[in-house]
C-alpha cells in the first residue's frame, strides 16, 4: 500500500509539469577545483561555468537576448526521503513550473530562505556571454556573494544559510517570447556547505590547539611575566629611596669679625696692614 501510494505521489508530481519539457544538456554542474580559493565557505560556493554547453539559438531570442540563470534548491540524496522529494523540495517544485512562463516574485530569495525548501533563480550572464572558445584562465561563478539582497530583488544572489546542502542547475531562458525555460542541464550533486561550529561546542583544552598556537601562548606569557617582574621592580626601588642622589649641603659661614683689607696712599711706603673692625650685624 505504502508503495503503492509512493507510485501514486509520483505520478501526480510529474503530470503537473505543464508545457513542453526543456531540451536537456548533458552538463552537470561542478564545483571548481581543490585549488582555487574559497570554492565552498560555509554561506557560498563556486561554480564553473557551462561554456559552449547552450550554444544552440533559440527561435524566440537570440544570442544576445537567451539568459543563462543557475537554479538553486535543497538537495536531497536519501532514498528515505522519497516523499518529500516528490512534494516538498526545491528540485520538485522547479521541475513542476520549469514548463510554464516563471514568475520570478513567487519563487524567490526571500521564499526560499523562509520555506527552506523552495528553490531561487539567479542571473548568470547572456547566453553569448558563454562561447566555446578554449578560456585563457577559469571562468567561475559564486553563488551567495551578494550579502546585501535580503531586501533586494527576487533573483538576487544571495547567501546561502549556514549548515544546509544544495543542488545547482543551469537553464537557459527566453525572456522575449515565450518567457519559459528552453534549455536545462542536469542537477548537480549535493553541495555541502562549510559547517559552521557553534561556540559552546568547541573544545579550548591545551590538547586541541595547534604546535604554532601552544608557541604562541607560551612567548605571550613569558613576555607579559618580564613585563611585570619589571615594573614590581622598578615600584620597589622607587619606594625605597634607592638611587636617590645625595644632596651637598654647606654649612653657613659663622657670623664674626671680618677682616677688612686697608689699603695707604702710594706715596707712603709702609706695608700693607689688616685691621679687624667688628661686625656691626653681631
Amino acid at each position: 500500500m505504502a508503495l503503492l501510494l509512493l507510485a501514486v505521489l509520483a505520478c501526480i508530481s510529474f503530470c503537473t509539469v505543464n508545457g513542453q519539457n526543456p531540451v536537456q544538456v548533458p552538463y552537470v554542474p561542478g564545483i571548481t577545483p581543490n585549488n582555487f580559493p574559497g570554492r565552498v565557505t560555509s554561506s557560498t560556493f563556486t561554480l564553473k561555468l557551462p561554456l559552449c554547453y547552450f550554444s544552440q539559438t533559440l527561435a524566440g531570442c537570440t544570442a544576445a537576448q537567451c539568459e543563462i540563470w543557475l537554479v538553486v534548491a535543497q538537495g536531497v540524496d536519501d532514498l528515505i526521503f522519497f516523499y518529500y522529494y516528490f512534494l516538498n523540495t526545491g528540485q520538485n517544485r522547479f521541475d513542476s513550473v520549469k514548463g510554464v512562463p516563471l514568475d520570478f516574485n513567487v519563487n524567490s530569495y526571500q521564499a526560499a530562505l523562509t520555506s527552506g525548501k523552495s528553490f531561487f533563480m539567479t542571473k548568470v550572464g547572456t547566453q553569448q556571454s558563454f562561447p566555446c572558445d578554449e578560456p585563457t584562465a577559469m571562468q567561475v561563478f559564486r553563488v551567495g556573494s551578494d550579502s546585501t539582497c535580503v531586501a533586494g530583488p527576487p533573483t538576487c544572489n544571495g547567501p546561502l544559510p549556514a549548515n544546509t546542502d544544495a543542488r545547482v542547475k543551469y537553464v537557459l531562458y527566453d525572456p522575449i517570447a515565450s518567457k519559459k525555460v528552453e534549455a536545462e542541464s542536469q542537477w548537480s550533486q549535493p553541495i555541502l556547505l562549510t559547517k559552521v561550529k557553534d561556540l559552546v561546542n568547541i573544545d579550548e583544552s591545551f590538547g586541541k590547539r595547534s604546535g604554532a598556537m601552544v608557541v604562541i601562548t607560551t612567548v605571550l606569557t613569558c613576555l607579559t611575566a618580564l613585563l611585570l617582574i619589571g615594573l614590581i621592580t622598578a615600584l620597589a626601588l622607587t619606594c625605597s629611596g634607592v638611587g636617590r642622589g645625595k644632596q651637598d649641603i654647606t654649612a653657613p659661614t659663622p657670623l664674626g669679625s671680618l677682616r677688612v683689607k686697608r689699603y695707604n696712599t702710594h706715596n707712603v711706603h709702609s706695608p700693607t696692614s689688616s685691621t679687624s673692625v667688628p661686625n656691626p650685624n653681631i
